[in-house]
């Protein structure tokens, strides 16, 4: 037995990876807990005679053979608390997992994430929030954390994924198992551009208890929660108490009183989240981290996001504040493309509007 099985095997167990580590720090390793005695295990870490017996006995419980064989077949990657590849911000939170699964790669820039979080049955306002500021901040390089489900979830993925951007989709089940199911492509196409990660074995799923312990890995791999809308007891509010426990930031967006899928969030707004009605107050929160876009750190440029058509040749023609008008007389181009293009452009955080409607560089 290496280390690594003695860690799929925990994780199968569903040992928790606190008791896990206590065990760990008590024997050694992860191996050595398998070689310890019913009476020492349970001395450590008060499990309950049944968790014992499945630790002592586990070989009855998992079939290592063929969960290497799942993750050989499946081109699954294995990413453990000891791997240089494992999120700082992750293993800051005093339960971080210790072995989660990989589709997709992580990488350093990863380190600027923001979770969006939200109800299921987002309204249209909701949606059309997500979407946007998504494109916004994966188009200033955040990563967009989220958890793949329907409503704000998938809004935010997609917007990350129309800036070509970074997003990470946590799961709360195996990646074998997809839920909902017309997210399906959604999901192959952020392991092909972003991550997808979760802490559960291949196609598993233990219903409604499976969330709470993924949304804390969501409030764990960003540096801040976004909740767009949320009921007051929607599971958003569980990703914002997590990220209230681990010392992260907790934004909310501001919404109608005569819609329950504003409440949860104008309740988090009393109670002490940071109200925010642009991204822009987002990125500030962060600007000693990342600077903004056309800007240097230290002599060095900092890449801009892509500009394609209209959005290029406007944003070359903004050298001094300027007018719509100006900018269409400019251009030889019309004022309702430059109208489209200079929101693109906003959205990108490239460009801001001044009283006046004047535009000027960031």
């Amino acid at each position: 037995m290496t280390e690594i099985d003695a860690l799929l095997i925990l994780n199968h167990l569903r040992v928790g990876p606190i008791t896990s580590r206590k065990l760990m720090d008590a024997f050694g390793s992860a191996v050595s807990i398998f070689f310890a005695s019913e009476r020492q295990i349970a001395a450590v870490s008060h499990l309950s005679s049944a968790n014992v017996e499945k630790i002592k006995q586990w070989e009855k419980y998992v079939k290592l053979d063929k969960v290497w064989s799942i993750i050989k077949e499946q081109n699954i990657k294995l990413v453990t608390y000891k791997d240089e590849t494992y999120p700082p911000l992750l293993r800051e939170i005093y339960d971080h997992p210790l072995l989660f699964y990989l589709r997709g790669e992580l990488k350093p820039r990863d380190n600027l994430a923001v979770a969006f979080v939200g109800t299921r049955n987002a309204t249209g306002y909701g949606r059309s929030i997500a979407r946007k500021w998504s494109y916004n901040l994966a188009s200033r390089g955040f990563t967009i954390v989220s958890g793949l489900a329907r409503g704000i979830d998938t809004e935010s993925h997609i917007g990350a994924i129309e800036a070509n951007g970074r997003t990470i989709a946590v799961l709360g089940f195996g990646l074998g198992y997809v839920y909902p199911k017309e997210n399906a492509a959604l999901l192959d196409k952020i392991a092909e551009i972003g991550a997808v990660i979760t802490e559960y074995p291949w196609k598993k799923y233990h219903g409604k208890a499976s969330f709470p312990l993924r949304n804390r890995l969501i409030a764990g791999l960003s540096r801040a929660t976004l909740v767009v809308e949320s009921r007051r007891r929607g599971g958003s509010l569980i990703t914002a108490h997590f990220a209230n426990e681990y010392n992260r930031t907790v934004f909310a967006v501001p919404g109608s009183i005569n819609f329950s899928a504003s409440s949860g969030t104008n309740q988090l707004i009393r109670d002490g989240a940071t109200l925010v009605t642009t991204p822009n107050e987002i990125t500030e929160e962060f600007e000693f981290l990342f600077p903004m876009p056309g800007k240097k750190n230290n002599g060095i440029s900092v890449a801009i996001p892509n500009l394609e058509g209209n959005e290029k040749i406007l944003y070359e023609l903004i050298t001094e504040p300027v007018s719509i008008d100006q900018l269409a007389e400019k251009s030889d181009v019309s004022i309702e493309k430059v109208t489209t293009a200079l929101l693109m452009l906003e959205l990108k955080g490239l460009i801001r509007m001044l009283p006046g409607k004047i535009y000027d560089r960031r």
